[in-house]
């Protein structure tokens, strides 16, 4: 992948560069060298704010709130996830809102902020439902047995009916 970067970086295609320093940092990432994964990606966030690619931005915020998160710093991650929030709302990406949600309740979840945690759960799942996004709501049925939410998706329908109703 290096040697991808390299060529990248002689042709000047930033894009691919900041996609590809946002791959390897991934690499980094799953062998717990947490600080070489962060230097990666934060080289990729610079590249995709300088051409302006909101998507990549977001997904680098996203990563990086990943690599935080692994961490144990819990704070940095879930303002790294705000900033994602705002970019994939601008730009009406609903599976990177789904993504980046998903993650806040996590980090809720972890900082045992457990309605925090559920509402961004439910949001995930009032995005996902009607665009029948088959991966998140694979993932909210896992979860729902993980937090042993009776019904699995029929679980996260009546907590959103039910928040729905208290607005």
């Amino acid at each position: 992948m290096k040697k991808s970067l390299l060529i990248q970086q002689e042709i000047g295609d930033k894009s691919g560069e900041g996609i590809t320093l946002n791959n390897i940092s991934q690499i980094y990432d799953a062998r717990g060298d947490y600080d070489t994964a962060l230097d990666y990606l934060k080289k990729s966030l610079l590249i995709t704010q300088e051409i302006g690619d909101k998507s990549g931005e977001g997904t680098t915020l996203n990563n990086m709130a990943t690599t935080a998160h692994a961490r144990g710093d819990y704070d940095t991650a879930l303002d790294y996830l705000k900033k994602s929030l705002l970019i994939t709302q601008e730009i009406g990406d609903v599976a990177g809102l789904c993504a980046t949600l998903f993650n806040m309740g996590h980090i809720h979840w972890q900082n045992e902020e457990q309605q925090a945690a559920v509402s961004a759960w439910v949001q995930v799942y009032q995005l996902a439902q009607p665009m029948q996004l088959k991966q998140v709501l694979d993932a909210l049925e896992g979860l729902a047995q993980q937090l042993g939410l009776p019904g699995g998706l029929a679980g996260w329908a009546d907590l959103a009916q039910r928040a729905a109703t208290q607005e």
